[in-house]
């Protein structure tokens, strides 16, 4: 059973390296050295690097993000991502306008 999880963890760091790659070689229409190949090569590892060194300190900040800093119970990332949306969909209703210097 282990043996599949770690084909899966595999697959899932091939995927993402390969869906960066796209994103910076055919969506950004940037150069990478050995184009999209060579660009996958160094997503994977960067995605590898960045479980390791940051998967961590990002779970910690969360939870201490949702525990409302250890001063309050709001849960603080639920506030931010609930007003950016509601600013986001009021500022689409305003046809995205650009504000006026005054």
């Amino acid at each position: 059973m282990e043996i599949l999880q770690d084909i899966l963890d595999t697959l899932v760091y091939v995927l993402l390296g390969a869906l960066l790659s796209w994103f910076f070689y055919f969506f950004k229409r940037k150069d990478l050295l050995g184009g999209f190949a060579g660009g996958a090569v160094v997503g994977i590892l960067g995605s590898v690097l960045g479980v390791l060194l940051v998967s961590k300190p990002i779970r910690l900040g969360i939870s201490f993000l949702q525990s409302g800093m250890k001063i309050t119970n709001v849960d603080i990332l639920a506030g931010l991502i609930g007003g950016y949306l509601a600013l986001f969909i009021y500022n689409k209703i305003n046809h995205d306008r650009t504000r006026k210097e005054y």
